[in-house]
């Protein structure tokens, strides 16, 4: 038992900062070839990307003029702007509070031990691991008005007097485009608290439940409590990803109808790509940028924790269930039992348990699967079924002729195949080298930087280098894909696996340094000294001890990593052109823009081929990603 005083003598005179022990020469080693890397392929693009924030340029005459700030001026007086901020508003709240209360209820329930938690869990994973492309695809379909399957399903059951153009009006096409965005990420928020979950001792509930506290009285005083740190980084996590949310809306509604979906991201992208105007497009985005780091300041200021003045505060021991009483009673909210709990016998409350769980389960089975089921019918339907009117979600035929399209094309009705669906097996094959490449370079150097930053965390410089890795998560692609594209096409790196690689660079190392320096903290520093009293240098020491001790951290992020890769969109859509380089999201996307009935069939079928990659590895990686990647990234 130990105890802080706080005592009424005058204030002492303020200490040194300590800045912890001087990192050795392998620790600047470890770290500089990440540091220098994102340097590259990060700090390089960003720098342009500022340059052209502060220049007015004229794509014509190829001529720019210095303006300053014009641009952020001109931007802020823009009326559309405005209300692009506030649909980016709208659509992030939305986000963040639906990803926060399904991926919380679905960690409640994963969280209980029922048979088939764990194929369970793999399905929940599903949406998440995805491609946004493959998800657009999808829902777009389902939301179509003629032919849509939604409206398919209604006419199926007598209620087709209430089909109609479900992304055709504007308020409920955002809230459509905003509940698809929450499908995708619910699963992420709920690896997050589940991870939260495992690590609460048990006999905190016990000992609570012992006191006769109600089960929600334990959920409000117990369990909410213990994820706080978690709903705080799932939190942060989700308002990136909706901020930044551009695939899904690119693929379902492009903005609109009108401006209905026109979310910063998106405007910012018209403004640069199609406008051509890009100092303001840039300033737009760098808006975006600002608006996201203000709200995760906002989130840590008010869910982060906070210091507590007391004269006493005692430290108790957590390793006995005598302990685990005293906390949980210390820290219950006495709570009126409801009347009718108290007329329950233990076993019907068991029996409502069992059921209440079942029921959990069942709806994330049905929340989850449905919709991937629904593809993969698709995809075996003719298509001729796909755009009858009525529609139906019953197909007349099963047929694999969709995949004989995309995989075969030049056997059998080849002549009804287009040239979109010619790329397909190409696009599949660049889809996996690069996220392979990406991927062994970013584990090559991220471990190495991970273990630096996590032995000596109060060095000034690391510290600075972790803020500017997680300053990069807040930056959105499109403020990098244009410098890019600049840079590349003077190294001749446009429409090359190689340019996808190094742009993809640019999400991962951040992203796997994090997780590494994560997994290292929860490797007690003590195995670094017996390897070094063992006469172990400290790369031998890395080599032969750490790397294999965190061996599950590795896999975790070369998951996470090659998910990233494989779904990545924007970079590939702009920095390629020809199928020589072209990945699996850009060849989908180009399956919409030919608008040609007969193609929907090869489009579905191209999806689920696009889909089984991220689904086969949530299948068989799913204990890693649980345990591994987020339990550390938490901690972090």
């Amino acid at each position: 038992m130990t105890a802080m005083s706080i005592d009424s003598a005058p204030a002492a005179p303020r200490p040194a900062r300590d800045c912890g022990p001087r990192p050795p020469a392998f620790a600047w080693a470890a770290a500089a070839p990440t540091l220098l890397l994102v340097l590259v392929v990060v700090g390089l693009p960003l720098g342009h990307s500022v340059w052209l924030a502060v220049h007015r340029s004229n794509p014509i005459t190829r001529k720019t003029t210095f303006v300053g700030f014009d641009n952020f001026t001109k931007v802020l007086s823009d009326p559309a702007v405005w209300g692009a901020l506030g649909r980016t508003c709208y659509f992030a709240a939305f986000a963040v509070v639906g990803t926060t209360l399904v991926g919380l209820g679905m960690a409640l329930v994963l969280d209980r031990a029922f048979p088939g938690r764990g194929l369970l869990r793999s399905i929940m994973l599903v949406p998440w691991a995805m491609a946004p492309v493959s998800i657009g695809v999808l829902w777009s379909f389902v939301y179509a008005g003629d032919i849509g399957s939604l409206n398919g399903l209604l006419h199926d059951l007598g209620l087709g007097a209430f089909a109609t153009a479900w992304l055709g009006d504007g308020t409920r096409a955002l809230n459509l485009v905003a509940l698809t965005h929450v499908w995708n990420q619910a699963p992420l928020t709920a690896l997050i608290l589940l991870a939260g979950l495992q690590s609460m001792p048990a006999s905190l509930h016990k000992a609570a439940m012992l006191d006769g506290a109600t089960a929600w009285a334990r959920f409000r005083s117990i369990t909410l409590p213990w994820l706080k740190p978690s709903l705080l980084f799932a939190t942060i996590i989700a308002t990136i990803n909706a901020l930044m949310a551009f695939d899904i809306i690119w693929i379902m509604t492009r903005g609109g109808p009108g401006a209905a979906t026109t979310v910063l991201a998106w405007i910012g992208y018209v403004t640069s790509f199609q406008f051509l105007r890009f100092g303001e497009g840039a300033a737009i985005l760098y808006l975006l940028t600002a608006l996201s780091f203000g709200l995760a300041i906002v989130y840590v200021l008010v869910l982060g924790p906070r210091a507590r003045k007391a004269k006493s505060v005692a430290v108790p021991p957590d390793d006995d269930f005598a302990t685990a009483t005293r906390r949980a009673r210390a820290i219950m909210v006495a709570v009126p039992r409801p009347v009718f709990r108290e007329r329950l016998s233990p076993g019907t409350r068991a029996v409502l348990g069992r059921v209440g769980l079942g029921a959990g389960a069942v709806t994330i089975l049905l929340w989850s699967a449905l919709p991937v089921l629904l593809l993969l019918t698709m995809s075996l339907t003719p298509p001729g079924d796909l755009i009858r009117t009525p529609p139906s979600v019953i197909p007349s035929a099963i047929t694999l002729d969709n995949f004989r399209a995309v995989l075969l094309p030049d056997t059998g009705g080849g002549e009804t195949t287009s040239v979109q669906a010619r790329r397909v097996p190409l696009s599949l094959l660049n889809s996996l080298i690069v996220g392979v490449a990406a991927v062994a370079v970013t584990l090559l150097v991220a471990p190495f930087a991970g273990y630096a930053f996590a032995r000596y965390p109060r060095a000034t410089a690391f510290r600075i280098g972790l803020w500017g890795l997680l300053l990069t998560r807040m930056v959105p692609a499109l403020t990098l894909v244009l410098p890019f594209f600049v840079l590349f096409k003077a190294a001749g790196l446009i429409d090359t696996r190689t340019g996808l690689v190094i742009a993809q660079l640019s999400i991962l190392l951040p992203l796997t340094a994090w997780m590494m320096k994560s997994t290292f903290e929860a490797v007690p520093v003590s195995l670094d000294r017996a390897a070094m009293i063992d006469g172990c240098s400290r790369f031998a020491m890395m080599r032969k001890v750490l790397l294999p001790v965190i061996r599950p951290g590795l896999v975790a992020a070369g998951i996470f990593g090659f998910l990233v890769s494989w779904n990545e969109f924007l970079f590939a859509m702009i920095l390629t052109s020809t199928p020589d380089a072209q990945t699996i999201p850009v060849v989908l996307s180009g399956f919409l823009q030919q608008a040609r009935f007969y193609e929907y069939g090869p489009m579905f079928a191209a999806s689920v081929l696009s889909v089984l990659p991220p689904v086969v590895i949530a299948f068989v990686f799913q204990r890693y990603l649980v345990q591994g990647a987020l339990s550390g990234a938490v901690k972090g």
